[in-house]
């Protein structure tokens, strides 16, 4: 019986946009997923000083955007959990409640590019596959050093993953790859139009409560 092969992708989601949308649907139908479950980051440590919306508030915009995505899921475990949101806490509470399940864990080359300031860093890239989206030209020498260095193999998505450790590099073209919450959330306080970047149903909830509006 073959395992079933979920798909891990962390943000805060301040605000979920149509990139995170599509770069599930993307990676879940490159790589043959069953699933991507978007993990909220409650508490990010590295983000500390940033003010952001409550958690709850940043779920409730998730689940409204991946309502019409069967195969893409909220989850809410780092905001159960409390305390500060560290991804190797996270990946041993998964593995302990589903054993059996293959982890892919999927990130940007910009975000990977730090991985040497996560908590336990070394145990991450050993716990689980990583798909690593290039995002930006000249990415792709600077990840694969540090795979090199870090004595991970990479290279591109197969049907066959392989033992681990082991990481993917995965490219594709789209008009929302550059988007950014920050950009958005920078629209929104000037009172632009968010449409095009985020679903009708998240920009109901910021409108509603006029989140990330000046005054």
């Amino acid at each position: 019986m073959s395992q079933n092969k979920t798909g891990l992708l962390g943000g805060t989601f301040n605000p979920v946009h149509r990139g995170h949308i599509e770069l599930g649907l993307k990676i879940k139908a490159a790589f043959g997923l069953d699933r991507i479950l978007y993990i909220l980051s409650a508490q990010p440590p590295h983000k500390k000083r940033q003010a952001m919306p409550a958690a709850e508030l940043r779920l409730a915009m998730l689940k409204a955007a991946l309502l019409p995505h069967p195969g893409l899921l909220p989850c809410d475990l780092e905001l159960r959990r409390r305390g500060e949101s560290w991804t190797i806490d996270t990946i041993r509470e998964l593995k302990a409640a589903q054993p059996d399940e293959c982890f892919y864990f999927i990130t940007g080359s910009e975000g990977f590019l730090k991985i040497r300031t996560w908590k336990e860093y070394r145990r991450v890239l050993q716990e689980m596959y990583f798909i690593i989206v290039l995002r930006q030209a000249g990415h792709r020498q600077k990840v694969e050093k540090l795979l090199r260095e870090e004595k991970i193999p990479f290279g591109r998505e197969s049907e066959n993953s392989g033992p681990l450790p082991a990481a993917f590099l995965h490219t594709y073209m789209s008009d929302y790859l550059e988007l950014s919450a920050t950009a958005i959330r920078k629209k929104m306080s000037h009172g632009q139009d968010v449409s095009p970047y985020v679903e009708k149903n998240v920009q109901k909830i910021m409108e509603e409560i006029k989140l990330y509006e000046e005054g």
